[in-house]
């Protein structure tokens, strides 16, 4: 019985898993109800799993609300551009309605582009010191640098929304419950070694040739 208990059981640890990530998903849709304290509220999930990833577990409120402070108006910034250029999606999206309904699709397809590029807006802004236009260049070129982690993310992200919204009846509670951190969560996993890399000490020549990001 002792076994079946033991937080090192696999069991268990992904019980504790899911249990954090729920707290952390109500949490985040809490402090997004502002709309504008979204940036701050993305930017503090993305740093609570990040550690979570390594295996940096720690208080996960307060570890939130201190991100969330520390982050608050770089992220703030990044959200507003984010917000404007989903908000030019959903116009086009909606223009293309009214006039050539096939031109939908690649729009839909910037859209998605867009939410991955935000991705990794914000996981940089929880991890990295820069400014918020650094952010944005780093993000850019991160997600096409690693286009087939990009590729995982988006179809992860995707998948999980378009089961929900086509199962709601299941999948309603899921996105109440998991719907933001979920995602998150296993973006950061195909992230955090991507990270790795970026935080190894470059040699001469790449500190020449590439613009680093500070942790």
């Amino acid at each position: 019985m002792s076994r079946i208990f033991d937080m090192d059981n696999p069991v268990m640890r992904a019980l504790a898993v899911a249990a954090d990530l729920l707290v952390l998903n109500l949490l985040t849709m809490l402090c997004c109800v502002p709309v504008l304290t979204a940036g701050a509220a993305f930017a503090a999930m993305n740093d609570v799993l990040l550690h979570q990833v390594r295996g940096e577990e720690g208080y996960l409120l307060r570890s939130f609300f201190r991100s969330f402070a520390a982050n608050f108006k770089k992220a703030t910034l990044l959200w507003l551009v984010v917000l404007a250029a989903l908000v030019l999606v959903g116009a086009d999206y909606l223009a293309a309605g009214l006039t050539i309904p096939g031109l939908r699709v690649p729009v839909i397809a910037v859209g998605v582009l867009v939410i991955a590029w935000a991705m990794y807006v914000f996981a940089l802004q929880s991890r990295y010191e820069n400014p918020p236009g650094r952010t944005m260049k780093n993000a850019a070129a991160l997600m096409v640098a690693y286009f087939p982690r990009t590729l995982g993310i988006v179809a992860f992200t995707g998948g999980f929304w378009l089961l929900a919204v086509k199962f709601w009846r299941i999948g309603a509670p899921l996105l109440l419950l998991f719907g933001l951190s979920l995602p998150c969560y296993v973006a950061l996993l195909l992230l955090s070694g991507v990270f790795d890399k970026m935080e190894e000490k470059p040699s001469r020549a790449d500190e020449d040739e590439t613009e680093d990001n500070t942790p």
